[in-house]
């Protein structure tokens, strides 16, 4: 039967990704150098903000049935 050791274990908080796949690589470096990279590329206005991402969802969602209907 495997040994656990308790206590050892250090709970982190879920880390929100972008995309529809997991991250390759959940490494503190590899984290730590995403969010350089996220806090890098906010000034630059490539990240939409929730609302926007609401009505994109929206319009896939009636694009989605549209389709349904027509084929």
């Amino acid at each position: 039967m495997p040994s656990t050791k308790q206590g050892s274990q250090q709970t982190h908080p879920p880390r929100k990704h972008y995309g529809i796949t997991s991250p390759f690589s959940l490494a503190e470096t590899d984290c730590l150098l995403t969010q350089k990279l996220v806090e890098t590329l906010k000034p630059f206005g490539v990240f939409e903000e929730e609302e926007e991402l609401q009505r994109r969802i929206l319009i896939w969602g009636k694009l989605n049935n549209l389709v349904k209907e027509w084929i």
